[in-house]
């Protein structure tokens, strides 16, 4: 109980010391934050953009802002200024791990593995990052991007131990199946069926694997399964080819 007082205490001295005009800017630069979030929400990156650059020209330590700017631009194919935004947050605080683990994704498109594993790893050294699986997501991603399967498959396996999830699932079942451990692939992909019965991606996958497992009969029933759970993706498509190919 002492140790809250005196937190509250040296909390209340800290406002008390910073001066109004200061906390004015901080208030300001995250209204202007959050005009630019739904704006974000809307698609409509342009003016997003502007209320960001308002943020950041009112408060130069808005780190959110830049990163949202970072975003921006990685969505836009600029790179070198998503590196340079992301960076700009970190300079405002070095925890933050949203920013390491989008500057790591931003390197990724460029191919800059080591860059990339770097930002992955400083984002995993916060503790206190709440979606760690995330960043074990885009580990596993970038390994399989290289083909080296087996340190691909050990990265999903860290992110579905973190957040036991179907799209997780998927990933690890497509990259073991990409490795040649079909059955360890159909194991995944069972899970990932029986966790999300409705998801077609993973019933096409499990009729590939199964497939190549030799289980003919099985596969099929996966393909019709895939195709009439989402008649019109690119997954019943593929699963009818395949129907068609078997018969």
């Amino acid at each position: 109980m002492k140790r809250f007082a005196l937190i509250v205490f040296l909390l209340l001295a800290a406002c008390a010391s910073v001066p109004e005009q200061t906390i004015d800017k901080a208030k300001m630069a995250e209204g202007y934050f959050m005009k630019g979030l739904s704006h974000v929400q809307q698609q409509n990156y342009e003016l997003a953009s502007v209320e960001f650059n308002r943020s950041i020209q009112t408060d130069s330590n808005f780190k959110q802002s830049y990163y949202m700017l970072g975003v921006i631009s990685d969505q836009r194919g600029q790179y070198d200024a998503a590196v340079d935004y992301f960076k700009e947050a970190l300079d405002r605080d070095s925890n933050y791990a949203e920013a390491y683990n989008a500057l790591g994704v931003t390197y990724s498109r460029q191919q800059k593995w080591k860059d990339a594993l770097k930002a992955y790893k400083k984002a995993l050294e916060n503790k206190l990052y709440p979606t760690p699986h995330v960043v074990y997501l885009n580990i596993g991603r970038l390994y399989r991007d290289q083909k080296d399967y087996d340190k691909a498959v050990e990265a999903y396996g860290e992110a579905k131990r973190h957040a036991n999830q179907d799209f997780i699932i998927y990933e690890l079942g497509s990259t073991l199946l990409d490795a040649g451990r079909v059955k360890e692939a159909i194991k995944e992909f069972r899970e990932g069926v029986i966790m999300s019965p409705q998801n077609a991606n993973i019933r096409l996958s499990l009729g590939i694997a199964l497939l190549k497992d030799g289980n003919k009969k099985s596969a099929m029933e996966e393909f019709r399964k895939a195709g009439e759970l989402a008649p019109n993706s690119a997954a019943a498509l593929q699963a009818k080819d395949y129907i068609k190919t078997l018969r």
